[in-house]
């Protein structure tokens, strides 16, 4: 199942930006907040989470349910696009390799690609599949705060 490599990427990109982006985030100016690992790891965590639960309610309702669907190929779209902005944006305006590039543009697009716009083409409403990729984006970027700020109080600093 494609969904499972799909998945498979999203967990690689999440390790790759987990090992390197805290650090990298001191450097980044305005393009990226400074985060502590243990803010950072913390809402990565949730963040997978998500990823791996709205796969798993897709691949078992997802025939059921429009919103199960739409959300899950609008996370999908929200990764690819993840992958070009801001990770290939930014290593090209920092001109330092921003973590989670490769991942994204060699994992995350080229599989992600194949199953919004190959392997559902014919069962896709864009609308509805646009719809789901910003309320999802919405709902991810505006976690990150409070799931930053959560991880800051309840882990130690590491």
């Amino acid at each position: 199942m494609i969904e499972l490599l799909f998945l498979l990427s999203f967990t690689f990109h999440n390790i790759e930006e987990g090992l390197w982006l805290p650090k990298w985030s001191k450097h980044a100016g305005k393009y990226h907040p400074v985060v502590k690992n243990n803010e950072f790891h913390f809402a990565l965590v949730v963040i997978t989470l998500f990823g791996y639960m709205v796969t798993f309610l897709f691949l078992t309702a997802g025939n059921k349910s429009e919103i199960i669907k739409y959300s899950y190929l609008g996370f999908i779209l929200m990764m690819c696009l993840n992958s070009i902005f801001p990770h290939l944006a930014a290593t090209i305006v920092i001109k330092k390799y921003a973590p989670g590039t490769l991942t994204g543009l060699f994992l995350n697009l080229p599989i992600g690609i194949y199953l919004i716009f190959m392997k559902y083409s014919d069962n896709i409403e864009y609308y509805k599949l646009i719809s789901g990729f910003i309320i999802v984006t919405i709902l991810i970027l505006f976690s990150l705060k409070p799931l930053f700020r959560i991880g800051r109080t309840i882990i130690d600093d590491y």
